[in-house]
């Protein structure tokens, strides 16, 4: 292959560009990428992968021509080390063979992996998006020492927070940013629970490992009772918590739990444990014990908030609480 021109880089990377913004799975997203970097870069063998926000667990993305051991040595934790020792992971650039600080022959990724395998040149960039996060890597791999030039160098480092998008698996967190609006708090729970900051919302103590909010979140999605309930905050404010199905290509994340303010109307706090307790159909002398009052203190709350609600007995109260989320999340010393 000839040189590559300025005009010919440009062009290329507005197709990967594009290509990283379409709606395919991200792995025919990925299998593409390279196909197009083709025409920058003669590379032999070439790898994309994403690295998991919680357990640096690498995912493959798409790869082309490197054998089992190249691809387990790109992938450990030595090759992690590397990548931090020359800065890659914060610098963001692609770094060459040739590019190297001393004599390439001294890191042990050029003289017993890739120089071994046939690779006598190649590129490695960290894919770092723009508010930081390194999402994955690219891994690029030629037979020739006269690749990738300078421009091909530099053309792929343009691509850098676009490759990085396409990696992060949260991802879809940005369109729920857009959904939810810029001022709700929201997170992320993967299927055992943990939580999962998403890109572009405010953080909310909340929402924080170690809340007690998480866990009843996280019971709510796994029982597939996705919808609305009232969470307490300090100085008596009432939180809106939405817990919503999620499913991204990665599988990272099963739901979505939002906070907002909440408006409970008329009610008080103590009549919001009553309507939650009658509406997890509990008597009035179950709700008298798990709240330590009396039954006809209870029957009078129930007064309360049937004339509050405007609703004619104790089963449509309980159906317009559940309905529009006037229950709590938790009531105190009752687990529901």
């Amino acid at each position: 292959m000839s040189g590559v021109t300025v005009d010919k880089a440009i062009e290329t990377v507005g197709r990967v560009a594009a290509v990283t913004t379409e709606t395919m799975p991200v792995n025919e997203r990925a299998s593409v990428v390279l196909d197009e970097l083709q025409n920058l870069i003669p590379f032999v063998a070439a790898e994309i992968f994403s690295i998991h926000p919680l357990t640096g667990e690498v995912s493959q993305l798409a790869t082309q021509g490197y054998d089992v051991n190249v691809l387990e040595n790109l992938h450990s934790a030595r090759f992690f080390e590397l990548m931090e020792s020359l800065n890659l992971q914060k610098s963001g650039k692609p770094v060459r063979m040739k590019d190297l600080p001393g004599d390439p022959l001294d890191n042990w990724a050029v003289g017993d992996v890739l120089l071994p395998a046939g690779y006598n040149e190649g590129m490695t960039m960290c894919l770092k998006t723009s508010d930081g996060r390194v999402t994955g890597v690219i891994n690029l791999s030629t037979e020739t020492n006269e690749h990738p030039s300078d421009i091909a160098r530099d053309a792929v480092a343009h691509l850098c927070t676009a490759l990085a998008n396409m990696a992060d698996q949260t991802q879809s967190g940005r369109w729920i940013a857009m959904l939810v609006g810029s001022g709700t708090s929201a997170i992320g729970l993967t299927l055992d629970g943990d939580p999962i900051s998403i890109p572009g919302l405010p953080e909310h103590a909340l929402l924080q490992p170690g809340s007690a909010l998480i866990p009843v979140a996280h019971k709510s999605a796994a029982m597939n009772t996705f919808g609305s309930f009232i969470w307490p905050e300090a100085d008596d404010k009432m939180m809106r918590v939405r817990v919503l199905p999620c499913s991204t290509d990665n599988h990272l994340m099963s739901s979505v739990v939002c906070l907002d303010n909440a408006n409970v109307g008329p009610l008080s706090y103590r009549e919001l444990e009553v309507l939650t307790l009658a509406a997890n159909g509990l008597s009035n002398l179950e709700i008298g014990a798990a709240l330590s009052i009396s039954g006809r203190t209870v029957s009078t709350h129930i007064e309360h908030i049937l004339d509050k609600l405007g609703a004619p007995n104790r089963a449509a109260a309980a159906a317009r609480a559940i309905a529009e989320g006037l229950v709590l999340g938790r009531v105190k010393r009752y687990d529901i």
